[in-house]
């Protein structure tokens, strides 16, 4: 077996906190360390790890490739047997790995979890932390986090670096400096982004977050409603019907934006008074979420595909709402790039409460372009991930809500489209 190294800057790791969040820029040493750290703790006792991410679509989005190098690295491989899907020590240890959105259910079924570290945690919704938490209940258990950040509105940000983070939590900035082997070919590369281009090397070496990712659709449209002071308390108008809209989710989740729209000046005034997103729940659920709320509503807008009849029951999702009393305006079908422009005219004349829109906020924020590995660009298409059923949510509203200007154009649409438009 070799001799064990690893940075100073990681010795908290052997201490037992909580949360253990190591943040910061490229070349710090963060994942090679908590996967030492880890098959270290591993062979001193029994412990049942779960590696996860946001999505893990197969095994390969995992971090096992890593664990499976640095238990070769370390002289491990006669302690350690790696199957496909697990690693399990001679001593009973065991290394598990899941996606938390992807497998929201197989997460809830794990007992006696010692560990858990979430690799690019920058990337996990506040849905997948409010899960997980609680799931890691065993006395002792410890959440670990990793990751660069990449913007200030990223749930695990603004949790454990801008607010106060939970008790007995250890939040730790690393970058090279802390890497006494940063490689001399990732030195050549830093020196070389400092020298020429100082914005891109604060973010990506010195792990500092922007405010706008790149490839982001509103981040920059956001910015200046905050900074215009539109990102704050909305008190909800008395005299006005609250209106909904809806993406809905069969195994994904389901979001739905609360707004009510004042009709003033040529583009009217929009007021985002409430978000809700969920998982796994039937309509009869959202119902009641409804009824809870309170609101006096108006219009509930829902994509198209809510009128498609369902295989097993040959009802649509839509007839389920409306015998639940719910009853849905059906958003015209368009490319999605006309409905993320929609949203463009949309945001400059919205109002958003700041606490009670937080987690669509949160997905507006982190909406995205995909990224392209091959062309090294952004593709001409969203990326998918737990932010895009916030934003497809506010993309129908800005499509599907029907303002008074929009009466003079009724022929061309069906009468049950205005059937539910009113103003008290």
């Amino acid at each position: 077996m070799n001799k064990v190294q690893m940075p100073e800057a990681f010795e908290g790791l052997f201490e037992p906190h909580r949360f253990k969040v190591f943040y910061g820029g490229r070349g710090g040493g963060k994942s090679r360390s908590f996967a030492t750290a880890l098959l270290v703790m591993g062979r001193q006792r029994p412990v049942r790890v779960l590696c996860a991410r946001e999505i893990q679509n197969s095994i390969r989005d995992s971090v096992k490739r890593l664990l499976d190098d640095e238990i070769v690295r370390l002289g491990f491989d006669g302690f350690y047997t790696s199957t496909d899907a697990e690693i399990r020590g001679a001593n009973g240890s065991l290394f598990l790995f899941a996606g938390l959105r992807t497998n929201p259910e197989r997460i809830k079924s794990y007992e006696g979890l010692t560990h858990c570290w979430i690799e690019e945690a920058e990337t996990i919704s506040q849905k997948s932390l409010d899960l997980l938490i609680p799931t890691m209940r065993a006395e002792g258990s410890e959440i670990w986090m990793s990751f660069n950040p990449d913007r200030v509105n990223s749930p695990v940000w603004e949790m454990f670096v801008i607010g106060t983070p939970p008790p007995d939590s250890v939040v730790r900035k690393v970058t090279y400096r802390d890497n006494p082997w940063f490689p001399e070919v990732l030195r050549k590369e830093m020196e070389h982004c400092k020298a020429t281009d100082p914005d891109k090397y604060d973010h990506v070496w010195e792990g500092n977050p922007v405010l706008v990712a790149s490839g982001s659709y509103y981040g920059k449209l956001l910015q200046a409603a905050d900074e215009a002071g539109r990102i704050d308390r909305v008190p909800v108008e008395p005299q006005l019907l609250v209106n909904t809209a809806w993406d809905l989710g069969v195994a994904d989740s389901t979001a739905i934006w609360f707004f009510q729209h004042l009709p003033v000046g040529h583009a009217g005034e929009w007021r985002f008074i409430d978000y809700y997103e969920a998982s796994g729940e039937s309509l009869a659920h959202y119902a009641k979420v409804l009824a809870e709320k309170g609101y006096q509503y108006g219009t509930h807008i829902a994509p198209h595909d809510i009128a498609v009849r369902e295989l097993g029951s040959g009802k649509s999702r839509l007839e389920t709402a409306s015998q639940l009393g719910i009853n849905f305006r059906v958003c015209p079908q368009q490319p999605v790039s006309d409905g993320i422009e929609a949203v463009r005219q949309v945001i400059p004349v919205a109002w958003f409460d700041r606490e009670k829109c937080k987690a669509g906020l949160q997905c507006l924020w982190g909406y995205q372009r995909e990224w392209d590995d091959v062309m090294g660009c952004f593709k001409d298409k969203p990326r998918h991930d737990w932010t895009s059923h916030g934003a497809d949510a506010m993309r129908y509203a800005a499509v599907g809500y029907y303002r008074p200007a929009d009466l003079s154009d009724a022929p061309k649409r069906s009468k049950t489209a205005y059937d539910m438009w009113s103003y008290a």
